[in-house]
Parts: C-alpha cells; structure tokens; sequence
C-alpha cells in the first residue's frame, strides 16, 4: 500500500491512499487531496507512476512545490524519506510500495569523474563466517574505456603515480569527495538538511559504503592495490559522520578562533600565557566545499540555526563556539566559516562586564533606559559580534513588557514566552509582506521595538518606532561611528535622497542612546568604544555628547571613563522610580 502523508505545519499528521496511477493535490474540490489554505493554488502538483518510480510534477503552482528543499521544475522521481514542502505543509510518501523504495546498493548513485554522477555497481563486504574468517568480495570491474585521453589527468589515482611533491593531499580529496558525494546520494540521514540524527543503522551503513567504494576503486585500477587507503576512509567518515577536522579543533582549550576557506588550510588562533594570541595555519583541510558546507549544516541543525534555503548562519555552536558561516551561491567563490570562543553565553550585561566588554557603570545607565523603555541605537563596524551584544541587551528586558524582536531567521528572543518573534528572511509560505505584519503588530500596541541588524525591509517600522509609535526601541545596524549610524538608518527607510537630511535630523531628536561597538583599544574582540547621547541644537545642527569612552590608561591596559556628560532623560526615569547614581557620570 502507497500512502500520502500530509504534516501540516504547527497541526497534526493524516494519510491518504495512493490507489491509482495519479494523486493530485491542489486547493479545488476535484484533487485527491484537498488542501484548503491561500497558499495552495487550485491544482498545485501531481503523483504520477512513471516507469517503476513515483515522479512529482508542479503544476504552475503560484508558490512553487519544493522537495528536499529544492524548487521543482521539472518532473522528478521522488521516494521515501523525501520531504515535499507545498505551502504550510510537508507531503511524504510511505509504504512497502517499491517505486518509492530506497536505492539498493546495487544501483547506487556513484560521482564519477568531474563529480558527474552514475551508475555503478558496487560490491559490499559480505559478513563473517561463523568462525570469523572474512569472505573476500567478488569483483565488480569497473570499464574505464569510455574516457579519452584528456580525461587521462582526471583520473583518480594514488600518490605512487604524482611526481611533483605536495599533490598526494590532492587526489586524495578528490577520493574522498566522490565518496561523500556518493553516500550522501543514496544515505538519506547523513545530510542535516534532511534528518536531524544520523541513526546507529545508518551509520554503520554509511561504513559499509565506504569500505566497499575504497575496494571497488582499487579494483578498478583507480587505487593502486598498495596504495595505504587508512587516510581516505577515515578522512571520509569523520566528515560524513562528525565535524571532519573541527571535531578535534573545537575540543582543543586553547584555540580561540578558527577560520576555514573551502578546501584551504585551516587557519587557528590560539590563546597562549599572558593573553597573548597565536596564528597557526594547520595542516588540517576539509577534501572540499560539499564536506564544509555538511559541517556547518550539522553544527546549525544541532543548535536550531538551520532554515531553508539560508545562506548566512550565525549563532552559538559547540564548544563555546560562534559561528559565522555564508554559504554559495554567494558572490564568494567558496564557502566561508568562522569560529570564535566566547567565554560566557553572554545573556545579559552583567556577563560581557565580566569579559571587559564595557564597564559596570556602562551596563547600569542601558539597563536603566531598557527597564525605562527608552530608545536605544547600537551601532557597530565589520569584524565585532553584533548579535552577541544584542542578545545582552535583549536579556535586561522585564518580562512583562510586550516586547517584538525582529531578526532575520526570527530567533532573537528565544525561550521568552509571550514575545513577538518576526523573521525578516522570507519564505515560499509567506502570505503578506514583512512591513505588512509589522504594521499589524505596532497598531496592536508594542512596548519596546528590538531590531536585530536593522535593514530596508523593516527600517520604515523601526522609524514608525522612534517617532512613537512604540514606547521604546533596541535597534542595532552596522555603522563607522554615531554619525553614520544614524545616516544610513534614515537612507534604508526612504528611497527619496532629499529626505535623508531630514530624517537624520529626526532620528537625532528621538535616539536617547547610541552606543558603539568596535575593535577594542588594545585590539580586544568585542568594546563598547563609546556611549553617546545624541543632541539637536539651534538650526538642526546634531551634537554627539560622549556619556562614556573606552581609553587606553597609562599602564597600556583599557578602561572606561565618564566624561562628565549626563543623559538628558535621567529625570524621567527618577520620575518613574528607576533610579541612576549620579556619581557615575563623573568625569575621569
């Protein structure tokens, strides 16, 4: 029996028959499945058998079909264990039903040379006698005639026939690349994109392959039958199964950052006696983009940060680690991560004083203003964790404010119930636009506004909020100092330049705080540089008042002073009965 399993997203789970030769879904009384939702059109995709296999046709649906992620353009067979996203639900196929059977090991998908794939049969090791004696595999020839003599160089081959020194590594990633491509071909369970969990069956299965792939290379001529093939397997496990050569980095206490480029040399930082830090550029690789992107998709998955079709993934990993990763297709040639261990999850001030972010002081006058619902800018320069300092500020808020949090994959402010959480990234599924539900929000009424990495698509609201539209605003974007923070945030909410003066002007008169971030004086990670008020004078002219700056003391270390400056709003929050030493505003 063949099943249409229906998971509708944040409903429950049902199942249809599969009893003819078709099964069409659509939003229309005349489909199999009915699925009444705005998101569907009238006829949206269709089940069809089709030579032995199940293929899935859309049929000009206006949102698209996807399945594993990927837009359907054109018909294609599809099996059990393939997630066919349609709108706000999640069709699967199950059953004994062979069409949708996996593929058998006898017929699996083999990257072939140029990582083209086909089909090869493969042998896999037979189990043990009872005794223990191993049965040796029967061979499986493999033809290579069909290659010509340009293909000759593109062979993979063992080092014993490399003469230039330095080229062993080479081929071995192009082995172990086709090997990684292969199983992730026919193992379902060992993309993260896919399943959450790579399964103990799995897992062995995905042993199994690899051994025979090494003994069907070696026996077709690919891999010299004394070539040392230890290297290859292990090399093609640790990154199918574990985090390939960051599994043993991450683990070191002593490594502060790691930087990865593709297939490039990993580059480690690392933090030696007396603070004093350490470049090393190991020896340590991953055999390619595919391997490297199979990393960050399984550190994503684990931690929540994994979303459809996201390119750019940020966010707590293991180990203590953040990770900055942008995935291709990007203008960047070749997939990019970056690791940095933090010492504390930072989830309020309080922790990032304890790490010389800013001072006591500091993180005093912006709790204050948050409690006081003011309206807060954080501006910050490439190179320094944003969202880490968001998440701080963020973490001060009282929980009985209504409070909206915008980001772009929608987690900031995770775990605290009641809050308002916006995606800004788009999704197929979505019905109205980004500024549309944000207006729907504000009118509902909104206590603090928190923009995480403020951009066009929700900079109008964010200005809505500043002018009064909530009570207090958090919004954070990237900016050289106050001055251009403040510009370019007036530049993302209008398309007219003429206005951008005015708006500059505007924004000047409602920000209570700006506060920027940068490298620190010392050439430290993360350091508020300075908290500032800004001030509007006679003819619109903007003053910058420093309240506090990070400097450099005699002894060369950093620290932070007042500069003698107090915040106009001081008197207010005194009014509301949150209280502000004034011994902290003190200069010196």
């Amino acid at each position: 029996m063949l099943k249409v399993v229906v998971h509708e997203k944040g409903g429950r789970t049902q199942r249809f028959n599969f009893e003819s030769d078709q099964f069409s879904v659509g939003r229309e009384e005349d489909n199999d499945l009915v699925l009444d939702r705005v998101n569907i059109s009238k006829h949206h995709l269709r089940f069809r058998r089709s030579q032995g296999s199940i293929e899935i046709i859309d049929l000009g649906s206006t949102n698209g079909t996807y399945v594993n992620g990927r837009k359907v353009a054109q018909p294609r067979p599809v099996r059990r264990a393939d997630r066919i996203y349609v709108g706000d639900y999640i069709l699967m196929l199950e059953g004994d039903d062979t069409a949708i059977a996996p593929v058998q090991r006898s017929e699996i998908i083999v990257a072939g040379d140029a990582a083209h794939p086909e089909r090869r049969a493969v042998a896999v090791p037979p189990p043990l006698r009872d005794n223990g004696e191993v049965l040796e595999p029967q061979p499986v020839p493999t033809p290579l005639a069909h290659l010509t003599a340009d293909d000759a160089d593109d062979i993979l081959t063992s080092a014993k026939r490399v003469a230039a020194a330095g080229m062993e590594s080479t081929y071995v990633d192009k082995v172990v690349n086709r090997i990684i491509q292969t199983a992730l071909a026919n193992i379902n369970s060992l993309d993260p994109v896919r399943e959450a969990e790579v399964t103990e069956e799995d897992t062995a299965a995905t042993n199994s392959l690899i051994d025979s792939l090494v003994a069907d290379m070696r026996r077709s001529g690919e891999l010299e039958e004394d070539f040392e093939t230890a290297a290859i397997t292990g090399q093609a496990k640790r990154e199918l199964l574990e985090l390939g050569p960051l599994s043993e980095l991450m683990k070191d206490d002593t490594v502060r950052e790691i930087q990865v480029v593709g297939s490039g040399s990993i580059r480690v930082v690392h933090q030696r006696a007396g603070g004093r830090a350490e470049i090393e550029l190991t020896g340590r690789r991953f055999s390619g983009d595919r391997a490297l992107v199979l990393a960050i998709h399984r550190m994503a998955r684990t931690w929540g940060l994994l979303h459809e079709g996201s390119q750019v993934l940020e966010g707590k990993v293991d180990e203590g680690f953040w990770m900055y990763a942008l995935l291709p297709p990007t203008q960047v040639r070749h997939p990019v991560l970056n690791l940095r261990r933090q010492r504390t999850d930072a989830s309020n001030l309080a922790a990032l004083v304890q790490e010389g972010v800013l001072s006591a002081d500091m993180a005093e006058l912006l709790s204050a203003a948050i409690r006081g619902s003011r309206r807060i800018m954080v501006s910050a320069s490439g190179g320094t964790n944003l969202d880490r300092f968001m998440g701080a500020l963020v973490g001060e808020i009282p929980d009985e404010l209504r409070v909206c949090c915008i980001s772009d994959s929608g987690a900031l402010g995770e775990g605290r119930r009641g809050w308002l959480q916006v995606r800004r990234m788009a999704d197929p599924a979505d019905t109205i636009g980004l500024s549309d539900a944000l207006g729907v929000l504000l009118r509902g009424g909104v206590d603090i506004l928190v923009s995480q990495r403020c951009r066009h698509e929700d900079a109008a609201a964010v200005m809505d909020a500043f002018s009064g539209a909530t009570r207090g605003a958090i919004v954070s974007l990237w900016g050289i100092d106050s001055a251009h923070a403040l510009w370019r945030l007036a530049g993302l909410s209008t398309v007219a330049s003429g206005a951008i003066e005015a708006l500059t002007v505007s924004l000047a008169r409602s920000v209570d705080l700006l506060v920027r971030l940068n490298v620190g004086v010392n050439e430290e990670g993360l350091q508020v540089i300075e908290i500032i008020e800004p001030r509007v004078r006679e003819e619109s002219e903007i003053v910058h008042a420093p309240i506090f700056r990070a400097v450099r003391a005699e002894d060369g270390t950093s620290k932070f002073e007042g500069t003698g400056e107090e915040p106009s709003f001081i008197a207010e929050l005194a009014e509301r009965g949150i209280a502000v030493p004034q011994r902290m505003f003190e200069s010196g």
